[in-house]
């Protein structure tokens, strides 16, 4: 059975909305690809993200679209070595309430990555592997508060300019080929930023301009994932992500002086889980139906994070041409999970009953 592509598509589509900002789920699957391969992916999400404060007027959509892209080759080194480059979007978010919105509107977040890792596989024998390699992250950020929910500190502005970090991949899989069977394990290690940062105060609380360095620990990962043919043509694939998003902060030194918090705080770890069912339709047509669902932190919520979790339901296809080209293509509709108390300076709000559409397409190329 020609190997499903669609798994891949379906983490670019949803991944946008997992932690809060973890967007593409740094996967190592190309690494595994048989044979030489190279492939390109663009995923496009928009969301209806709104709630209601408590003096009852509307948030707006607090989130703005996002378009996902990613790169990747992989090749072969002989029967026991092969590598890949892998280019992804880590992390990322686009939040921003409009002007209408009472309690927060104008308060906004952009935070944008790059990704690029290098991976080599070695084949200790034809079931087990090890899998290794070293990820560079590019991270930047900008947060303005903005509202009577934040009282003093309406007007607050942090920009965090781009800066790389270094991290490593290590990993193993067992597999048994005449099943299609394949269980991987990867960790992904932490990566650290220093941002060069200005934080501009608004005159309630001195109005200072201050330049800083922040500090962003990216956290590290476990991705647990696996594959088996149940049946002639058909094969079952699912996975699990663990992220020690726990104490996760972004924490401006002048904001910190002032205020003694941070800017943003992540209070628990995600584990996001997704399992789907693909099937080979004719030579050169296969489908995939996918589950994801990420468990609700039930940590206090933010008007930075006003949802909880989600569920997505994905639905693809791999069209396989006569050259080597493989065209893919997924949509995912993606319930978020409710926020029905998000407090800022004593003021509440309640998001409930948000989803979100994705689209993403993948073309590959054997060679």
């Amino acid at each position: 059975m020609r190997q499903l592509l669609f798994g891949l598509v379906v983490v670019s589509a949803t991944g946008a909305l997992a932690g809060g900002i973890d967007r593409s789920g740094q996967p190592v699957s190309l690494i595994f690809r048989e044979g030489n391969y190279a492939e390109v992916a663009l995923g496009y999400w928009t969301p209806d993200v709104r709630g209601t404060d408590q003096f009852g007027t509307a948030s707006g959509n607090a989130y703005g679209n996002m378009t996902d892209f990613g790169f990747g080759v992989k090749k072969d080194f002989g029967p026991q070595f092969s590598a890949a480059v892998v280019v992804d979007q880590p992390w990322g978010v686009n939040l921003g309430y409009p002007a209408g919105s009472f309690a927060y509107g104008g308060t906004f977040a952009d935070a944008w990555s790059l990704g690029v890792t290098g991976l080599v596989r070695y084949k200790i024998d034809e079931r087990v592997s090890l899998v290794g390699g070293l990820r560079a992250t590019d991270l930047d950020g900008h947060v303005g508060l903005s509202g009577p929910a934040f009282g003093p500190l309406a007007g607050y502005d942090w920009k965090g300019d781009r800066d790389w970090g270094l991290g490593y991949v290590l990993g193993a899989a067992y597999e048994i080929p005449a099943i299609a069977l394949r269980i991987a394990l990867t960790y992904s290690s932490e990566t650290k930023h220093d941002l060069d940062s200005r934080e501009v105060f608004p005159s309630a609380v001195g109005g200072m301009v201050v330049g800083s360095r922040t500090e962003v620990v990216m956290p590290q990962s476990v991705n647990l994932d696996f594959q088996t043919g149940v049946a002639a043509d058909t094969l079952v694939y699912g996975g699990v992500r663990w992220v020690n998003w726990e104490g996760w902060t972004v924490a401006p030194e002048g904001l910190m002086e002032a205020t003694g918090l941070p800017l943003v705080q992540f209070e628990n770890d995600t584990f996001t889980y997704k399992l789907g069912i693909g099937r080979q339709i004719t030579e050169r047509i296969s489908a995939a139906f996918e589950v994801s669902h990420e468990t609700a932190k039930n940590d206090d919520k933010s008007a930075l994070e006003p949802y909880d979790g989600y569920t997505a339901v994905a639905l693809g296809g791999t069209y396989a041409f006569p050259s080597g080209l493989d065209l893919t293509g997924a949509v995912s509709y993606n319930f978020l999970g409710n926020a029905p108390e998000v407090v800022e300076n004593g003021v509440s709000a309640s998001f409930e009953d948000n989803r979100a559409l994705a689209v993403a397409v993948r073309v590959g190329w054997r060679f």
